[in-house]
């Protein structure tokens, strides 16, 4: 049977609408594709972790309360995903939240963040790296400002509500994986995401992430006109592990090893991925020739050392789970946002978009310029 390709869909939520109507919309427009992808998750869920099977509704609602108390907004658009969906709230929990549900020592995401700063230039971005079999899955949903809350875009996964994002007040929020001990049940990530993505300032992003009582481990990068940071948030710890201010110039960037020392206490080294290091060393030599979106965009595309590349194609099992997907870039001084599903090079289905922000300082708007199949 042939697979559907959901092509990269743009979901722009409407603005008089509430967050449960978004959810609800989003749930209807892809109720097979996100029934399917929620069987996906759990059959690899439960293949890594075969006890989770007894407990999968309690640790469900353990992780939706605690979203629902940090996030309550957000929460009611995943409930109406679920609703729209016909899905429960397990299978949702799971869509959303199931490499820090699963607690497995290896866990799915990959991923490659950078912020670079020049005397004329402040650009952030990201690879998404994750089980090849998500790709078919991805989006970009435009959230409208609702009340103080500004605008963002978001790349996604159907079903989801968000993995990395930018706002109108040009601040990003990327993520990538790291391995670690001492999960507990806590909030669904993309949540967190979401509300990260409802400030105004660096200094809001900051205190909602070291706030937030999280499942698992990820590496945070929050940028924006003031800086970018680089923080290693665990369920017991939440470390800055780089940074660059707004009067420095260079680059910062994270792939999926731990840096920082307290959060290396806590690392399961038998886990890290096999490419991590690797990245590392090809981010460090990349990184300070980008001074442009467009060198920006090559980084996060390149091939050097492929099949274990910055833009990743090695996906060898249990050690190597993930792939990359796609991927988001931010121009914060030229506003131009860039996101992508696929690669243009070994992909047939390459497809990106490209935003502009546009209008008057406290009025602007994200304005989709392009959609493409290609470079």
């Amino acid at each position: 049977m042939t697979e559907k390709n959901y092509d990269f869909p743009y979901i722009k939520y409407e603005a008089n609408k509430s967050a449960k109507e978004w959810g609800q919309a989003h749930g209807e427009s892809f109720r097979e594709g996100i029934k399917e992808l929620v069987e996906i998750r759990k059959k690899l869920m439960l293949s890594k972790n075969p006890a989770l099977r007894s407990q999968l509704n309690p640790l469900a609602k353990l992780q939706y309360e605690a979203t629902k108390k940090f996030a309550p907004e957000i929460t009611k658009e995943i409930e109406g995903i679920a609703e729209g969906a016909n899905i429960d709230l397990t299978e949702v929990v799971i869509l959303n939240n199931y490499t820090d549900f699963r607690d497995i020592q290896l866990p799915d995401e990959g991923c490659s963040t950078v912020h670079v700063q020049t005397n004329n230039q402040i650009l952030s971005g990201q690879t998404w790296d994750m089980h090849g079999s998500a790709k078919r899955f991805v989006n970009v949903i435009h959230i409208p400002k609702t009340g103080h809350t500004p605008e963002s875009v978001v790349f996604s996964l159907i079903g989801c509500v968000g993995m990395m994002g930018i706002n109108t007040y040009k601040n990003l929020i990327g993520v990538n994986n790291i391995n670690t001990a001492n999960a507990q049940a806590g909030l669904v990530w993309p949540a967190l995401v979401r509300k990260v993505l409802k400030e105004t300032n660096l200094s809001g992003m900051r205190q909602k992430l070291i706030e937030a009582p999280v499942t698992s481990g990820h590496n945070y990068l929050i940028s924006s006109l003031e800086g970018g940071e680089h923080w290693e948030i665990t369920p017991r710890l939440q470390e800055k592990v780089a940074e660059m201010t707004k009067e420095q110039s260079g680059g910062v960037f994270h792939t999926n090893h731990c840096l920082g020392q307290k959060v290396q206490e806590e690392e399961d080294t038998s886990s890290i991925s096999s490419t991590t290091h690797g990245r590392y060393e090809l981010l460090g030599k990349k990184v300070p020739n980008v001074d442009s979106f467009e060198k920006l965009k090559s980084l996060l595309m390149d091939h050097e050392g492929y099949p274990k590349s910055i833009c990743s194609h090695f996906q060898s099992g249990a050690q190597d789970p993930s792939m990359t997907c796609g991927g988001g870039i931010a121009d914060f001084i030229h506003d131009d946002y860039y996101f992508w599903r696929g690669c243009p090079e070994y992909d047939d289905n390459f497809r990106s978009y490209q935003f502009s922000l546009e209008g008057s300082e406290g009025e602007k708007t994200f304005v989709l310029k392009e959609s493409k199949n290609s470079l």
